[in-house]
């Protein structure tokens, strides 16, 4: 495929990626709003898996803005943004994994099995399904793995809103709870 018709391959899908960066940075605000808001309660040393489930929506918007932005690039070619997303996910993928090994080592009671395992699935299923983007640019040469990146946005929004979800509920159960 030739460099223009890549580009407007890119180019048709400005709109969406522009909604999915907007979005992602509307709710990287108010969630940074709300953990400022509850900061007594989240920065206490036994509470890490609130810290941690914070970090996790956190990291998950903050990827969508990431990758928001490298489709954004204007006049990228297959190439650059196959190392480009190569790049998030590889962070991602370390970060996941800094996060289990640090879960499973914690005497503190934070690796609360399923709900643990669904939250942090979540970023490493849109993690390895990003690598797979990444790889299908360089070999493609082609937008259509665009197609497979909306499964990554949809799966980081959706962990997100969960994680945050659950965070919310819990942080508004243990306020009403007696002391």
């Amino acid at each position: 495929m030739n460099v223009s018709a890549f580009q407007a391959g890119v180019d048709s899908w400005h709109d969406f990626y522009i909604a999915v960066g907007s979005a992602s940075a509307a709710l990287l605000g108010l969630l940074f709003v709300g953990v400022s808001i509850n900061l007594s309660s989240i920065a206490v040393e036994k509470r890490a898996d609130l810290r941690m489930r914070a970090d996790l929506a956190f990291s998950n918007l903050l990827y969508l803005l990431c990758v928001s932005l490298i489709v954004l690039i204007p006049s990228a070619d297959a190439y650059s943004l196959a190392v480009s997303l190569a790049a998030v996910a590889g962070v991602g993928l370390v970060r996941i994994g800094r996060r289990v090994v640090g879960l499973t080592r914690g005497k503190d009671g934070s690796w609360k099995g399923r709900a643990t395992i669904r939250r942090i699935s979540w970023t490493a299923i849109a993690d390895l399904v990003l690598l797979y983007v990444a790889a299908s640019f360089a070999a493609r040469n082609d937008a259509i793995p665009l197609y497979y990146a909306t499964f990554v946005v949809f799966v980081l929004l959706i962990g997100a809103a969960d994680v945050a979800w659950g965070l919310l509920v819990e942080e508004s159960e243990e306020a009403h709870r007696p002391r």
